[in-house]
C-alpha cells in the first residue's frame, strides 16, 4: 500500500511539472509572438522595457546578481533577439543616398532646392525648445532617437570619453554627441562663458537627462587663439578623470565637426591604437615660430567690453621649460587615458601649460610639444619619426589651396556642402571638419542619415582594420 501511494504521488509530481514546463513554454510564446507583432510600430526602448519587466517577474527566485548579470547580457546581444535599425529615410526632399554616391545630378537637385527662396536655413529646434523638451527627458530621448541603438560587447567594454565646445550651436552640438552616444561613453559639454543665457539652459537641460553627459564644472571666456580654449579642454579632463573611471580614450570636439565612423568603427580603431595617442605633428617653418617667440598680451577695444582679444608685442619670450623643442599641431586630438592622466599629474607637463599662456593658439601647441619631445616619456607617445611624417586620422580638414572643396571657405577651411560628402565617406579619418547648418544644412543631414543608416540592417562591410594596424604610431606590445 505504502508503495502504491508512493507511486502514485510520483506520477502527480511529475504530471505537475510537466503542466508547469508547458505553461512557461506557452507564455514564452505569447511573449515572443506579441514582440515580432509590435517590432515595426513600437521603438526598442518599449521593447526593451517589456522584456525586462518579464524577465524580472519570471526570475523572481533568482538571486540579484543572477538577474543583473542576465541583464547585462540581453544588453549586449547574448540573450535578446535583437531589434536591430532598419535603413530609413531621414532627409525626405533629397536622396541621400545617390548623393553619398556622387550622383552630380543629385547634388545639384539639392542645392537647387537649397537655393529657393523660403528655404529655411540653420537648425530645426531652437534653444528655447531645447529648454522646454527637455523637461521631460524620457519623451525627449524618444523623439531625439538616443534608445534605438544595440550595444554590443566590445562597445560595453571600451567606453570613451568626449568634450563637446560649443558658443551658440546647441542643436549641431547635439545632434554630434547624439552620432557619438551609447549609455557607456561619457560626454564633458562646455559652453562659452559669453554666450547667451537660453544656450546655457539648454545645454544644462540635455545634460540633465542623461547619466553620463555633463557641464563643464568651470567653464571658460573663450579668446579666439587664446588661452582659454586650451584651458577649456583640460577643465572637461579633469572632469571626467574624477567622474568616470572606466573610459579608455578622450576625444576632444567643436561643435562643426561630425563623425565618419560608427561608434562600433571608432572602438576597433582605438583598440588597435592600443594605447598610442593621435596627434598632428609639424615642425620647421610650419611651426609658425613668431607665435611662441615672441608674447602675446590681451587687450579689450572698450571697457565694456566682456571678451579681450589678442595682441603681439615685440617682447621676447624665454625658452620653454625641460629643454623641449617646440612642435605645432592641431588643437584636436585623440588622447589616451595615460596621457590625459600623466598631463594633469606631471610637473613638466604643468610648468610648460604656465609657458603657454601668453603663446598664440597654444592649444595648437601644447599636445604636439608634449607628444613629440622623446626626452618627457609622454604616454602614448610610440613615434620616433618625424612628426610631419605620422599619419593623422583624429579629423580631416580640407584647407584653401591644397584641399578641394565643394562647400565653401571660411578663415581658410573648407566648409562642406552636399557635394564633398562622397569624398569624404572614403577618408579613414575619425571625424571631418566643417559644418555649418546655416550654410548647405542638408549636407550634415544627409551625412548624418548615411551614418545613421550605417548602423542598420541589412548590417553595412565590416570595417577592413588592416590600414590602421600597419599605422607607424601604434603600440604594438601590451598596455601596462
Amino acid at each position: 500500500m505504502c508503495s502504491a501511494l508512493s507511486t502514485g504521488s510520483g506520477m502527480r509530481r511529475i504530471w505537475f511539472r510537466r503542466r508547469t514546463l508547458a505553461l512557461v513554454l506557452l507564455v514564452c510564446l505569447v511573449l515572443c509572438m506579441s514582440i515580432r507583432l509590435s517590432t515595426n510600430n513600437q521603438p526598442a526602448s518599449i521593447l526593451y522595457q517589456r522584456w525586462f519587466e518579464n524577465l524580472r517577474h519570471l526570475s523572481a527566485n533568482k538571486t540579484r546578481i543572477e538577474t543583473r548579470q542576465i541583464e547585462r547580457d540581453i544588453q549586449n546581444g547574448k540573450r535578446f533577439p535583437k531589434i536591430l535599425r532598419t535603413a530609413r529615410q531621414r532627409v525626405l526632399d533629397v536622396n541621400c543616398a545617390a548623393v553619398l554616391m556622387g550622383d552630380l545630378k543629385e547634388i545639384k537637385r539639392g542645392r537647387a532646392i537649397m537655393d529657393k527662396d523660403g528655404f529655411v536655413r540653420g537648425g530645426n529646434i531652437s534653444d528655447i525648445s531645447y529648454i522646454k523638451l527637455t523637461k521631460d527627458c524620457d519623451k525627449f530621448k524618444e523623439d531625439r532617437d538616443y534608445r534605438n541603438y544595440i550595444l554590443s560587447a566590445e562597445e560595453e567594454e571600451f567606453p570613451v570619453a568626449y568634450s563637446i565646445l560649443l558658443y551658440k550651436e546647441v542643436e549641431q552640438a547635439e545632434r554630434l554627441m547624439r552620432a557619438l552616444y551609447t549609455p557607456r561613453n561619457v560626454f564633458c559639454l562646455h559652453v562659452d562663458m559669453d554666450a547667451p543665457p537660453k544656450v546655457h539652459q539648454a545645454v544644462q537641460g540635455i545634460a540633465d537627462c542623461f547619466p553620463n553627459v555633463f557641464v563643464v564644472s568651470r567653464k571658460e571666456y573663450m579668446v579666439y587663439a587664446g588661452f582659454t580654449r586650451l584651458q577649456a579642454d583640460i577643465n572637461c579632463m579633469q572632469d571626467l578623470i574624477q567622474r568616470n573611471r572606466d573610459w579608455k580614450y578622450f576625444i576632444n570636439l567643436p561643435s562643426q565637426q561630425f563623425p565618419i565612423k560608427t561608434n562600433k568603427e571608432i572602438v576597433q580603431i582605438l583598440q588597435t591604437y592600443n594605447g598610442a595617442n593621435d596627434i598632428e605633428g609639424l615642425t620647421g617653418n610650419r611651426r609658425l615660430e613668431h607665435r611662441f617667440t615672441f608674447r602675446y598680451v590681451y587687450k579689450r577695444a572698450a571697457k565694456d567690453q566682456i571678451k579681450p582679444k589678442i595682441y603681439k608685442t615685440n617682447y621676447q619670450r624665454v625658452d620653454p621649460p625641460a629643454n623641449v623643442t617646440m612642435v605645432k599641431g592641431s588643437a584636436y586630438g585623440v588622447f589616451s587615458r595615460a596621457f590625459v592622466e600623466w598631463m594633469l599629474q606631471s610637473k613638466t607637463a604643468r610648468e610648460l601649460l604656465d609657458w603657454m599662456r601668453d603663446v598664440y593658439s597654444p592649444d595648437e601647441y601644447y599636445w604636439a610639444t608634449l607628444q613629440y619631445n622623446q626626452n618627457l616619456g609622454t604616454p602614448g607617445s610610440h613615434y620616433s619619426g618625424k612628426p610631419d611624417n605620422k599619419p593623422w586620422l583624429a579629423v580631416h580638414a580640407a584647407w584653401g589651396g591644397v584641399d578641394q572643396c565643394k562647400g565653401k571657405y571660411v578663415r581658410g577651411v573648407c566648409v562642406f556642402g552636399l557635394g564633398d560628402l562622397a569624398a569624404l565617406a572614403q577618408k579613414r579619418h575619425l571625424f571631418v571638419n566643417k559644418f555649418y547648418l546655416e550654410y548647405q544644412p542638408r549636407a550634415l543631414e544627409c551625412l548624418e542619415e548615411w551614418l545613421h543608416n550605417r548602423t542598420a540592417e541589412p548590417a553595412h562591410q565590416p570595417l577592413n582594420l588592416t590600414y590602421y594596424r600597419q599605422l607607424p604610431f601604434i603600440n604594438t606590445g601590451r598596455v601596462s
